[in-house]
């Protein structure tokens, strides 16, 4: 069994490990959140000056249900949405999104390739047109990394039988090892690409140092954001970085379709 994966937290520099620590972190986080409202729904949204920022669900009666990590940076991926993935364990504020990156002029059908993320703010996007195009920021959150000085050195790192591409994209979260589809599917991607931007960074409420890199690949531009115990070197621009991810976004540009006369009468 490999070594356990630090927490999604702990690349935006809050490092939690037991559900204890959790608790007493999203706490404090909600003293200084915001509340975000969308509808019937709402979240609280805690940011930083780093980028770091946590989204907290509340329930009917303001009780906390929920937390999730986010970065917001400088990541830009056009998107074709084709489905929303419903999985059993999700509540009405969070959700994930089936697309396809850097889709054929406006048919959201067709890209480089199709690929699977969360969002934060799931409840934000009740009237999303289903198939759109829209632009999306997200942020790939390490799972196992690996940074490479140069082009060059990634490609001298490529000695099996299968080589990758310095800008190349595997939707992991679309099928399991063995080949076979994943249901429902998942948020994870394995991909490669050049490092564009690179800086440490320090959490505003931990004190606690992590790594952000925009990563140039194929069909977009990342955040990556990554726990400096996983990596072999801090990112660097120029270099390349390759490695495993959990993908969480937000849609900055959508359509949406147009209320039902029910709804428009009930003031949705």
């Amino acid at each position: 069994m490999q070594a356990q994966v630090p927490s999604h937290f702990s690349s935006i520099g809050i490092p939690v490990s037991n559900q204890e620590e959790f608790v007493s972190v999203v706490e404090e986080l909600a003293k200084t959140a915001a509340t975000v409202q969308f509808g019937k729904h709402s979240y609280l949204r805690w940011t930083s000056r780093c980028g770091a920022e946590v989204w907290l669900q509340t329930n009917a009666v303001g009780q906390i249900i929920g937390a999730n990590p986010y970065f917001s940076g400088e990541s830009s991926v056009r998107v074709g949405i084709t489905s929303r993935i419903i999985r059993d364990t999700d509540s009405e504020l969070d959700g994930a999104f089936h697309g396809w990156a850097n889709p054929v002029e406006q048919d959201a059908t067709q890209g480089d390739y199709p690929f699977v993320f969360d969002v934060v703010d799931n409840a934000r996007y009740g009237r999303l047109q289903l198939p759109s195009v829209a632009e999306s920021q997200i942020a790939a959150f390490s799972h196992e990394v690996t940074t490479y000085v140069s082009v060059d050195e990634f490609t001298a790192s490529q000695t099996g039988d299968i080589k990758f591409a310095s800008q190349s994209f595997i939707p992991s979260g679309l099928f399991s090892p063995e080949g076979e589809s994943t249901n429902p599917p998942q948020a994870n991607a394995i991909f490669a690409g050049h490092i564009l931007d690179a800086k440490t960074k320090t959490n505003d409420f931990s004190g606690e140092t992590y790594y952000w890199a925009l990563v140039d690949t194929l069909g977009g531009r990342f955040d990556v954001v990554i726990d400096p115990s996983l990596s072999n070197l801090p990112p660097m621009v120029g270099g390349v970085l390759s490695g495993s991810f959990w993908l969480s976004g937000r849609l900055i540009r959508f359509a949406e379709s147009k209320p039902s006369l029910w709804s428009r009468l009930l003031g949705k």
